[in-house]
């Protein structure tokens, strides 16, 4: 056969592969990162609980022989691994054989990077994941059925989370993560030296409030959360010497009044659990709750007004309906901005921020 053509259309073939790789790449590699998306979370998912990035951070560049001895594991498994963390973009492979962290992998999902999201990934893993395969359910019933995947009593994933408090550590080191990330903004984009007393509904672990008091040494604040909560709480401000100034109130914020003491009313990446019904409700009840002057700030990413996006409203508004609680869901800038003026507040302000975060204060009376 020697000298004998075996393939045909060449010429073809190449104005083929120059189409694709010009105009339809972007297009073909969105494709996969949809079609594949659970294969590909798996991917970072299992990269992360073998603490790979770290590793790496940490040795600097190595070849797939010295990880998967490192990492006590069989060599060609670490080599598929590598596939496809290196075709996310998460290690760059060099000529030499060796592999690094990309830039995002040595900053995110490096343990000795105090911003790091592992903890956010664990919790998609070990909470999200299976639930979200009944996201199709879910849409029919309009309801959390995925809720069914983590046992317990209630109607919600944090009721649930109580009976589990590994998982509930799972749940509670990720939002302080998500805090980390976010909650500057909050500190850095809003006035606090007005107020004297703030209430963080459903502050969670208590970073927020720590991240408000350190910024404001004037300022005294409490979480108001699940009992179980407000313990994990009350241990942080503990360990952070802020006893003094800070405090953890139980109660369910729809049954229990909130204390009479305070002048701000945080909703921190809050409201984006409940239904609309639940939200008016809560900013009702806040406005009565709070004096003349005093105010009530709801901080979040916020869906954009034309409901195209972004990306970030889309990637978290299915967990709500499908795990947390079967009702919410990432809203608009104008639901907020209507809400508070239904319950009452005469001026409200908005403040876009970075990372499709924004801001929205009602004031309680005129603006002096």
């Amino acid at each position: 056969m020697s000298g004998r053509r075996i393939t045909k259309g060449g010429f073809a073939n190449w104005v083929s592969r120059l189409f694709e790789r010009l105009v339809m790449k972007r297009t073909l590699d969105h494709a996969y990162l949809i079609m594949g998306g659970h294969i590909f979370f798996q991917t970072l998912s299992a990269a992360v609980q073998l603490d790979l990035f770290t590793l790496l951070a940490r040795r600097g560049r190595m070849t797939r022989h010295d990880m998967a001895e490192a990492l006590k594991v069989a060599e060609k498994p670490i080599r598929i691994l590598m596939l496809g963390c290196t075709a996310l973009k998460l290690v760059r492979k060099h000529s030499d054989g060796t592999y690094s962290n990309s830039f995002l992998a040595s900053r995110l999902l490096n343990a000795d990077c105090p911003r790091n999201v592992l903890s956010i990934v664990k919790w998609q893993h070990f909470i999200n994941y299976r639930a979200m395969f009944h996201f199709h359910e879910a849409i029919r019933a309009n309801a959390n059925v995925g809720l069914a995947e983590i046992s317990g009593t209630g109607a919600t994933l944090y009721e649930h989370l109580s009976a589990h408090p590994d998982l509930e550590r799972v749940f509670q080191d990720a939002m302080q993560s998500i805090s980390v990330q976010a909650n500057d903004l909050l500190a850095r984009s809003v006035d606090f030296t007005q107020f004297h007393n703030l209430l963080d509904v459903g502050g969670g672990n208590g970073t927020n409030i720590m991240n408000l008091a350190r910024h404001n040494p004037h300022l005294k604040a409490g979480v108001f959360d699940w009992p179980s909560v407000c313990a994990i709480a009350e241990q942080n401000i503990a360990k952070n010497d802020l006893a003094d100034r800070l405090r953890a109130v139980r109660g369910n914020c729809f049954v229990d009044p909130f204390p009479r003491d305070v002048d701000c009313i945080l909703f921190a990446h809050f409201l984006t659990i409940w239904s609309e019904e639940k939200d008016r409700a809560l900013l009702k009840k806040a406005y009565e709750a709070l004096p003349p002057g005093g105010a009530a700030i709801v901080f979040n990413v916020m869906q954009r007004d034309d409901e195209s996006g972004p990306l970030s409203a889309a990637w978290g508004s299915p967990y709500f309906l499908t795990l947390a609680t079967g009702e919410g869901m990432l809203y608009t800038w104008a639901e907020y901005r209507t809400w508070m003026q239904e319950a009452g507040f005469k001026t409200v302000l908005t403040t876009p921020l970075v990372r499709d975060h924004g801001i929205i204060i009602g004031v309680k009376g005129d603006i002096s």
